[in-house]
């Protein structure tokens, strides 16, 4: 049986903004449903908006408006559009990959009349959901962040009368319904107008269901109305919009005339305080200051007279009817060429230079922790991953754990911050299990939302703390393990025999025997993986891929002068203070070195972990106290920082003459290439896949691991012959550009990703 695909017309409103229009257009490239026109209302603009429109004339319908009034914007799209549903974005907004197709989906039943799905507001500065499911009253009263419509079924304010909304940045209506109730209002030139249509088409019988699908990812631009990210705004529209509203519906509603006014002198005296706050907090001049009260009492007065003496202003009666007789086609705005458009950054606007042989691909990475408010090891690893994978053109999805659920755009990549589950209380007395699975299963529940709204093709988790383990049971999406140093093997270095150990070690194994793919960071890591887990993998299993990172500008890497050499040396040590990274071994190196080159700094940077590898129950002391104790004649020279920002980082790293991390095991060591990207040269120990990124005699020394006097011997050799300093540090920064840059990785594992996703999909078409 064939069905016709329902057409939509986006419409688009826009005054002055044209760089995010620009990324709006180039966003719509990328949608999965491509039964769609698109119709862009240019207002009164002042900007280059009209030249970037013209770039699109042969498929965008471009309009005017004279008026800077959003409501009139709203109606002329209307009017042109020509597909059976009419869908608005707001130009400083870009949809999820399927957003239409979750439409499609929704009016796939033939009652509903009008939809909308969430908005996530997505700047980095200020993350948040801005709408999902929302509800309005008679009252103008708006309750935007629901999380079901079983949430407050009698809402607490005083309106009479309750209907769901849509939020203007994401809404979606019957071409028909809307022309039959008339369209917008245009007495809304700005705010109320998307409340203000959901209940007219509601008091006319027509079903109004907003939902939590189909996502718009919002990030706000600056208006002629408002200031993007402050209060400043002309809050007196607002303020007449308000008591129109409340005038049209609250008598009508059965509002008690008691109800209308206290609701209408409570929002206007709202309003006179918040001026008041923003003159004292210097937001607002005393000019300002008064010119928003007297606006605001002006504002009042029309918003209630009109409201309550004049008809409302809406499509007139003869542009109806020639609508509504329209059934010319769409002219679609997808080509042949846009399955091949690289993602775009909806903050910035920002795309990928380097040209993509294939379709961009659609990959979610996971990392309990990640930048910029963590930077351990695996979350600044995906971080960089995420970077790399824009860098190439693909749309990137980072699901990490946060307080609440809120996505930002973050370097490259949709970052989704996600609190825990609370599913697995019988587990509580197994802490790093417990909380692990809770996690686990709120990213899972995460990922679900993202394979149906962003259509997301691949998961790719690491190992430690088995992020993806949930996912990679439920076999709904392939899941690609990074295999790195994992909880397992963390336990053996430390002897660590207790049952919540063993346990996630159980549940780490359970993921790489689940994993669609496994992508170790070094040979070593391979070797050490086979001997923790028992497990063999085929050739054909996994594919190992060396870290990368951003390379820094030349002008900031800061290789030794010969020169002017310096008259104290600079050592530096990066990383958590515990035995594995082999700070005791430096510790018993530092009396050695100082003995032959008295002058020399050690700068030490890191967390000190000493309460959790057991040395402060075995000594008492931290370990920037051991030292201070142990060695205190030396402590002077010694500079325990403690954890740093990555501003700290960077400066540490420009301002060493030399870097070591003496790690008893390291499954790559990304601190070494990160020391290398300044033109340092670096020591580490022959352990893990320590040798596998440092060069011996090249671009650095290795000593052996847990041998004090083999490491203060490659720190004397080092600081004894200046040159070497120089050339290794040379040396190290040309190794990591020819090899371990993260657009190198990122390249490397996109290959993987197609062809995981390749096999996926023939499996599915098998079956």
């Amino acid at each position: 049986m064939n069905t016709i695909s329902p057409t939509f017309s986006i419409v688009v409103n826009t005054t002055d903004r044209a760089k995010p229009l620009q990324t709006l257009l180039r966003a719509l490239e990328h949608q999965s449903y491509p039964h769609f026109e698109v119709v862009v209302v240019v207002g009164p603009t002042k900007d280059e908006t009209l030249d970037i429109l013209a770039r699109y004339q042969d498929r965008v319908q471009i309009l005017r408006c004279p008026k800077a009034n959003l409501s009139q914007s709203r109606n002329i799209g209307l009017l042109a559009a020509r597909g059976d549903m009419v869908a608005y974005i707001d130009d400083d907004a870009v949809p999820s990959y399927h957003w239409l197709a979750q439409l499609t989906r929704l009016f796939a039943d033939p009652m509903l009349e009008a939809t909308g799905g969430m908005v996530y507001m997505v700047h980095p500065r200020q993350p948040m959901v801005q709408h999902r499911i929302g509800i309005a009253s008679s009252l103008a009263e708006q309750f935007d962040v629901r999380n079901s419509w079983l949430e407050g079924i009698v809402p607490p304010g005083s309106g009479v009368r309750w209907v769901g909304r849509m939020m203007g940045t994401n809404m979606a209506f019957r071409r028909r319904a809307l022309l039959d109730v008339g369209g917008f209002d245009t007495f809304f030139e700005w705010l109320y107008d998307d409340s203000d249509v959901s209940l007219r088409l509601a008091h006319s019988g027509k079903i109004v269901h907003p939902v939590k699908e189909a996502v718009v990812y919002h990030a706000p631009a600056s208006s002629r109305n408002r200031e993007a990210g402050s209060f400043n705004a002309r809050w007196w529209v607002q303020t007449k919009s308000v008591l129109y509203f409340i005038m049209k519906y609250g008598p009508g509603a059965g509002e008690s005339k008691r109800d209308i006014f206290l609701r209408a002198l409570h929002y206007v005296h709202g309003h006179w305080l918040w001026s008041r706050e923003m003159y004292t907090y210097g937001r607002l001049t005393w000019r300002q200051f008064w010119k928003m009260r007297l606006a605001e009492i002006k504002s009042a007065m029309i918003g209630s007279y009109v409201g309550l003496m004049r008809p409302r202003q809406l499509i007139e009666p003869s542009q109806l009817a020639m609508s509504q007789n329209i059934n010319e086609p769409i002219r679609p705005f997808q080509t042949k060429n846009s399955a091949q458009q690289p993602t775009v950054d909806p903050v910035s606007g920002r795309q990928a230079t380097i040209s993509l042989p294939d379709q961009p691909l659609r990959i979610c990475l996971l990392s309990k922790a990640y930048p910029p408010n963590q930077h351990e090891g695996v979350g600044r690893h995906t971080n960089l991953m995420a970077q790399g994978l824009f860098e190439c053109g693909h749309t990137v999805h980072v699901v990490t754990q946060g307080p609440k659920d809120t996505v930002s755009f973050y370097e490259g990549a949709y970052v989704h911050r996600i609190p825990s589950s609370n599913r697995y209380g019988r587990y509580r007395m197994f802490p790093k299990l417990y909380y692990a699975l809770n996690h686990s299963h709120a990213v899972h529940d995460k990922i679900k939302r993202l394979i149906l709204n962003d259509g997301i093709q691949l998961v790719d988790s690491p190992l430690w703390q088995f992020d993806g383990l949930v996912t990679a049971v439920s076999g709904e999406i392939p899941v690609v393990v990074r295999l790195q140093t994992a909880l397992r093997q963390i336990a053996t270095l430390q002897n660590t025999v207790d049952p919540d150990a063993r346990l996630a070690g159980d549940m780490e194994q359970t993921l790489v025997e689940r994993a669609a793919f496994l992508v170790p960071n070094s040979q070593a890591t391979v070797k050490k993986m086979s001997s923790v887990y028992k497990f063999q993998a085929a050739a054909d299993q996994f594919r190992i891929i060396p870290h990368g990172i951003i390379p820094v500008e030349e002008d900031l890497v800061r290789p030794f002068n010969l020169n002017t050499p310096p008259t104290t040396f600079t050592v530096l040590y990066l990383g958590r203070l515990e035995k594995r990274k082999g700070i005791q071994d430096l510790f018993a190196a530092i009396p050695q070195v100082l003995a032959q080159v008295p002058n020399v700094q050690f700068i030490i940077a890191g967390a000190d972990n000493s309460h959790r590898d057991g040395f402060q129950q075995q000594t008492g002391l931290t370990y920037a106290a051991h030292f201070q104790q142990q060695y205190a004649q030396f402590a002077s020279q010694v500079s325990f920082l403690g954890q740093v920002s990555e501003e700290k980082l960077n400066q540490l790293y420009q301002s060493c003459d030399l870097f070591v991390a003496p790690s008893l095991y390291e499954s790559f060591g990304l601190i070494y290439l990160e020391a290398m990207n300044y033109g340092k040269p670096v020591i580490g120990c022959r352990a893990g896949g320590i040798p596998e990124v440092v060069d011996d005699g090249v671009t650095g020394l290795l000593a052996e691991p847990e041998a004090p006097a083999d490491l203060a011997e490659a720190i004397l050799k080092m600081l004894q012959n200046p040159s070497l300093l120089r050339e290794m540090g040379l040396a190290g920064r040309q190794r990591l550009l020819e090899k371990f840059t993260h657009v190198q990785m990122a390249q490397q594992f996109a290959n993987v990703y197609r062809r995981i996703i390749a096999q996926n999909k023939r499996s599915k078409e098998a079956v």
